[in-house]
């Protein structure tokens, strides 16, 4: 496969870990594209991403979506703190999916290497493919399972989201989908939002009033 105009969709999650190390091990030392938005992404995180590039010397572009922040949100309240895992992934697929599409089509990227997985509920049709447009799309991870990742990566830096149980549950994704789908209250969504970054904890309030409004609640 050539790479040469290839990059690598990089969260800074622990699949995006795993396969970012899976490469290099290969030898592939592909640009990371991380997409973001910068007013609601975890500060830590960010940081984590920028540190972890630096550390292995990869070139890191971040894609700061400013349009997919606070009004956004409070235009489109069902993706703030949704009860739904196929609202949480229809935020997925606006935010970053369509973040690294829109990337792949303005600077004619070939390539695109991701770390989703089968058994994280992603539905992969096959190991590699190519698209409508010419890009091809590549999971060297599709089938791994939970425990084999997260043993390949802990000998790897990881972000410090994942230092609590809430943050390795959940995941690093942005605050509004620091999601409540599973339990009955938003206290400990909330507490882990204000401890994480508590520059956020104004923020989360704000939109938890659209949310209240949009529900009736």
């Amino acid at each position: 496969m050539d790479f040469s105009k290839g990059i690598l969709a990089f969260s800074g999650g622990k699949d995006s870990v795993a396969v970012s190390q899976y490469m290099l091990s290969r030898g592939y030392k592909l640009p990371h594209v991380a997409v973001v938005n910068k007013e609601i992404d975890y500060r830590c995180h960010l940081d984590f991403i920028e540190s972890y590039c630096n550390q292995y010397n990869v070139p890191l572009l971040f894609v700061n979506r400013k349009e997919k922040g606070m009004d956004f949100l409070k235009k489109n309240p069902k993706f703030i703190f949704p009860t739904c895992s196929k609202i949480k992934s229809r935020w997925f697929r606006i935010f970053q999916r369509n973040g690294i599409h829109e990337f792949t089509e303005k600077y004619k990227i070939k390539s695109v290497v991701y770390g989703r997985r089968i058994a994280d509920g992603n539905l992969i049709r096959k190991p590699k493919y190519k698209t409508a447009n010419g890009v091809w799309q590549m999971f060297p991870l599709r089938s791994w399972s939970n425990e084999y990742t997260l043993d390949y990566i802990k000998r790897f830096p990881k972000s410090p989201i994942y230092d609590t149980p809430r943050g390795m549950r959940r995941g690093t994704h942005t605050i509004n989908i620091a999601n409540i789908y599973g339990e009955t209250v938003f206290d400990d969504a909330i507490n882990f939002i204000k401890a994480t970054d508590e520059n956020k904890y104004p923020k989360i309030l704000e939109l938890l009033t659209y949310r209240e409004n949009y529900y009736g609640s």
